[in-house]
């Protein structure tokens, strides 16, 4: 970030000149969002950190911000089929901490949104969410940067059936205010990558249990097993959310 512009938003931020954004969760329920416009025209998104304990000590989230500002510069490299932020830089004012990176526009993906989508846009946004992942978990894990934490926040066992291809770079995180479609359902940005981890591929698809998007969910698992070469099912996903959500490392097959 330029210093003249960086200079602008701690200026925005001490004059009290954001824009608080006042619907939904973008892009992080760990954040409180807010906008702002530069004068060089450029948008940002400023995401202060909460302090309740519901979400953390600011601290916590602090981290979770120095991990974005190492993986976005990184993930820019990997070609993945979606945009993610170029950049990310941590603010601080008056005890606050706050995490600003460039805007996008779009809303954020849901089981309602996609239930009302024409045939054509869910297939083409399935085939978009499965290309995605399927690139994303093809990146080698040995190349991920270096000083980063990517124990998953979950348990799991490692030679239970569906692991059988090994572990692959997860986002981690697949809420769907991460997730950002323009008007006709095109993938457009992902955002948040604190949660990214290394683990079993199918616990990537997880979050269409949680958010009871079972019609999604086996319509990416289709596509995404084509593409990897894989035989994930809809069961056995619902089976380790199950046993995710209880905290066990039970068999999932």
């Amino acid at each position: 970030m330029e210093q003249n512009t960086k200079a602008e938003l701690e200026d925005a931020i001490r004059n009290n000149l954001l824009e608080l954004k006042t619907e939904g969760h973008f892009p992080s329920g760990h954040s409180k969002p807010y906008f702002y416009k530069a004068k060089n025209g450029d948008d940002f998104v400023l995401l202060k950190a909460r302090k309740d304990s519901q979400h953390g000590t600011q601290d916590d989230i602090a981290d979770t911000y120095r991990k974005n500002k190492v993986m976005l510069p990184f993930l820019q490299k990997q070609n993945l089929p979606v945009e993610t932020p170029r950049e990310l830089e941590i603010l601080t004012y008056d005890g606050e901490i706050y995490a600003v990176m460039e805007r996008f526009f779009g809303t954020g993906h849901s089981a309602a949104k996609f239930a009302k989508a024409t045939k054509e846009q869910q297939e083409k946004f399935v085939k978009q969410m499965a290309n995605f992942f399927f690139k994303l978990h093809s990146i080698p894990t040995n190349t991920l940067p270096k000083g980063l934490d990517y124990t998953p926040y979950f348990k799991y066992n490692k030679n239970i059936p569906y692991n059988k291809c090994g572990d692959v770079f997860l986002h981690g995180d697949v809420n769907y205010s991460n997730f950002l479609v323009d008007n006709d359902y095109n993938l457009h940005a992902v955002f948040d990558w604190e949660a990214a981890c290394v683990g079993p591929r199918l616990a990537e698809f997880c979050t269409f249990v949680y958010c009871k998007d079972l019609l999604m969910l086996p319509l990416v698992l289709k596509e995404y097993n084509k593409l990897a070469g894989t035989d994930i099912t809809p069961e056995q996903v619902i089976a380790h959310e199950k046993a995710r959500e209880e905290g066990t490392q039970k068999d999932c097959k």
